[in-house]
Order: C-alpha cells, then structure tokens, then sequence
C-alpha cells in the first residue's frame, strides 16, 4: 500500500523528492497498525506539515497559496485517509477473527490439502489436548487429527476443490498428559480465494461430557431393560401418536403370551392377535386408543380393567391391564391372574351348586326362578316348577348306609340333568328333595310330559357297587300364572301337589289345578 501511493504521488507531483515519501508513508502505516486510527491520525498531521515544510518552494511558509499544491495536498491527505482507513478495517477483521477463534473452547484449525500440514491451530488446543499449537501443528497428521481422517485426507486429491458433504467424525484422542478425551471433528475441503490453494478447514470439539452423558443414560436404559426384564408383570412400551409402534416388551410378556416383538411391531397388531373378536377388542381397545393418540409430555394414566387374551399357542388368559403415560412413551403391564378367575369361578361354583349331585342349590335355583319370572311377567308367558321327592330312599340310606345313600343321590342327578329339556334348570334343595324349573310351558300339557318322563328314568332300577335298587319319585307341579303370581306362591303349591303325589300313592305326577 505504501508503494502503490508512493508511484500515484510520482505521477501527480513531479517535484516530489522520492526518499521522504518512501519514509512517510511506511511510517503512517506503522502508526496505523501500532496506533489504530489516532495513531494514524496522528502521523498524518505531521506528515502534512512536513509536506507543507519541505516541498512548498520557495517560501517555506505553512500558507500554501498555489492551487495546484493545494490540489495536491488535498490528494496526499486523501492517499493517507485511504491508508489509516484500510489498516484500520484490515486490524478490525484480524482482531475479530482472532477473538472468534482464541476465546472459544473448540480448536480451529487450517490443514494445507496439498501437504497436509497444518497451517493454523487456535490456542483453545492447549486446554483441549495439552499442546500448544506449535506443538500440535509438528505432530504427524494422524495424531493431530485421527488416523481415519488422515487417510481419508490422503486418499482424495489435493486438486479436489471440496468434500462431497462435510465430514463428521468422532474419535477417543490421547492428550499430551496420557488421558483422552472423545472429540467430534468436523471438517470441510475450500479453495483459498486469496491463494488458490486447496485446504482443509476443521473444528475439534470436546464431547466427552456428551459421552460420558451417553453412556450413563444407555447404562441406566440398560438396568432399566434388565430390571423389567426380571419382575414377574408382563410390560409392554408403546410410542405415543396415531401409529404406534411398541418398542419394548419384557421376558415375562414373551414368556406368558407368547408374542416377540417381530411379530407384534405395532398396537394394533397386538390388538388383532391378542382379541380376534372384534367386539370385545373394540371394547378393550378403546381406552388404550385414547390414551396412545395423546400428545407426546401428557401425563395420564388409564384405569385398570380386565380383559381376556389369546396367547400365540391358541390359550386364553385373563389378565389385569394397567397403563401409565410416561413422557414420550405408553408403559402398560399386564398380571395373568387366570389362576385367580379360575379359584373364584370355583368357589362361586361351590357356593351356588349341591356339593354331592353338583346340581345348582337353593340359592342359584332362587335366582333361577326370580328371572323366569321376571321375564314372564314382562313377556306374557308361563313357566313351571315342579317339585320331586324320592320313595324309599329313606329304606335305601337306611339298610346300606349314607355312603350308598350319597352315592344313589349322586345318581339320581345325574338322571335328571338327561331327563329334562336344555332349558329346563334341575336342583337339589335338600336331603332327597329335588325341583325343576321347566321354562316356556306353553300348556299344562307339557309340564306333564316332562312331569312323566323324569318319572320313568327315576323308576328304572339303579346299580350301585353291585348292589340293585329299584325307588320312585312323587313329583308335584304348579304354573305361572295358574297357580301363584310370585315365587313364594308358587312353591307352596307344587310343594302341595307333589304331597298330593305323594298320598295317591307315590310314583305319580300331579298338576295342581
């Protein structure tokens, strides 16, 4: 810059005496770049005045009345303006870029392509890696960077002008003290406008806290996997949204029903295998569905509730469903408490059935009669109960003992179950007193008929430990409307037709009328 001015001042002021320009002007320079601007500032009026001192002949004087000297004055103060002004910008863009690249935790850095040695390292390398940069930079290339970049480097040509994209990679690098330190460098291929050469510029960034925080969440996900994996509920984990996948399923599930994680991608193909049947899984499903098309961060919970699936073997289970929303994910747990169903369907069975004949008792047959009659009164219709007492049971029970006895009852049951129609209920109340509900009586007739057939098989001699007995049975019947308008009523009068039976004879059938 000075030169150049120095040739643009030979050329409009002939009578310029070279050698105090090429003084000056490297001098305004210096004070520029030492000075900044009042630096410059500075030079500039004492360059004037030396101007003005030297070269305005003959008078020496500071008052300049030739206006081609003014001219050319005014031509020196715009050629030191110019100067000050780009030294100035030049020093405010190093400055800049310095601050950039020396005030940051990531290292900067400047490879020549061609040579592959580095050009430029900003100091943040010296906190980073132990060295300084002039350390660094003496380094062979694969431990300044890492080997894999190194031979990426070398394997493109320096004539290549650009990466294809930008190239990322991370890496375990030693540190001058012998530790490590994980680094993500980054690094792109450019051309040097000012020089025209290929080079590559990179940032190496410190990611061990970003690593260390990996490894510690994949370690926790990891125990959180395995623990799970080691409780005795099946968990499933879903995503949340419209399409959701299930991304997690624990020993236990696969173990009790079956169904890997291949095979049941997604909710809903775990609602087609696990309820076929569309109406119970609509019904099941709905709540899930709600909860599932929530928006990722929204708390919720579904109420337990209990439901039936089909293994992958074809079993049915019934287990305890439950769900919570757990940030971006559908956690639902799933206990198989078919063992439970099954005690309570047991002991709901042993208080509603005769413990010998396994006939409903009183109790279920009372339930029995209350909604025949229900369904009567609503529907116009009619319905019978017949009571039946067994001849010569007492004699049986007697002579051969209650043994014999409870074993001929057990039979007696078992008779009448084959004896009545599908819809007709046997019972046993008590001792060797049995009744029937006979449902959808259309005519008196009827009752009669069924009346004389449980008769028949109940006469017919029964073998029992190789011993034969031949009993009866007197059996008494009363119908709804006909012969009571309410339960308690119509008990008492079949219970007075089957003693009618009973005083005609025994082993007869008697219609109240």
């Amino acid at each position: 810059m000075p030169f150049a001015a120095l040739a643009l001042q030979s050329q409009i002021w002939g009578s310029a005496q070279y050698l105090p320009f090429v003084l000056f002007y490297p001098a305004l320079v210096l004070s520029s770049w030492v000075g900044g601007r009042v630096g410059g500032g500075i030079a500039m009026l004492l360059s004037i005045g030396l101007v003005v001192w030297f070269f305005m002949a003959p008078t020496r004087s500071f008052f300049i009345n030739d206006p081609s000297d003014v001219a050319r004055l005014i031509i020196f103060i715009a050629i030191g303006l110019v100067i000050i002004y780009a030294h100035d910008r030049f020093q405010l863009r190093t400055e800049q870029y310095r601050n950039v690249t020396e005030n940051i935790d990531d290292v900067v850095w400047v490879l020549d392509a061609e040579t592959l040695r580095l050009l430029y390292v900003s100091p943040s390398v010296l906190k980073q890696h132990g060295y300084t940069p002039a350390e660094i930079m003496a380094l062979p290339i694969e431990v300044a960077l890492t080997p894999t970049l190194a031979e990426r480097l070398r394997s493109i040509p320096a004539a290549e002008p650009e990466f294809a994209n930008v190239v990322t990679e991370e890496a375990v690098k030693a540190r001058k003290d012998g530790s490590t330190v994980w680094t993500e460098v980054v690094m792109s291929r450019v051309t040097n406008p000012r020089t025209g050469k290929v080079e590559v510029h990179g940032v190496s960034r410190d990611i061990s806290a970003r690593k260390h925080a990996e490894a510690r969440l994949k370690a926790s996900e990891q125990r959180m996997r395995t623990m799970l994996d080691n409780i005795p509920t099946a968990i499933a984990c879903s995503t949340l949204g419209r399409d959701a996948e299930l991304i997690f399923l624990n020993r236990q599930f696969v173990r009790i029903f079956g169904y890997t994680l291949e095979e049941i991608p997604d909710v809903a193909a775990w609602a087609q295998r696990a309820y076929p049947d569309e109406r119970h899984r609509s019904s099941v499903m709905a709540p899930w569905e709600m909860t599932v098309g929530m928006a990722s961060g929204d708390r919720a919970s579904v109420e337990s509730m209990e439901s039936r699936v089909v293994c992958k073997d074809g079993t049915v289970l019934d287990v305890l469903v439950s769900a919570d929303v757990l940030e971006d994910m559908l956690l639902v747990s799933f206990i198989d408490i078919t063992e439970r169903k099954q005690a309570e369907q047991r002991l709901r069975h042993m208080a509603q059935h005769d413990a010998l004949t396994d006939l409903p008792n009183r109790v279920l047959f009372d339930e029995h009669v209350g909604v025949a009659l229900a369904v009567a009164r609503r529907d116009q219709t009619r319905f019978g109960l017949m009571f039946i007492d067994l001849d010569k049971f007492k004699e049986v029970n007697d002579s051969m003992g209650h043994r014999i006895g409870d074993l001929l009852l057990r039979e007696v049951g078992q008779r009448l179950r084959h004896a009545v129609r599908e819809s007709d209920i046997p019972a046993r109340i008590g001792g060797d007193e049995f009744v029937v509900l006979l449902r959808n009586v259309h005519h008196a007739d009827h009752a009669l008929l069924v009346g004389e057939k449980i008769r028949a098989i109940l006469s017919a001699p029964f073998t029992i430990e190789s011993h034969t007995f031949s009993i009866s049975a007197s059996i008494g019947i009363a119908l709804y409307p006909d012969h009571g308008a309410d339960a308690i009523e119509l008990a008492r009068s079949a219970d007075a037709a089957m003693y009618r039976a009973k005083e005609g004879g025994r082993d007869t059938v008697v219609l109240l009328t």
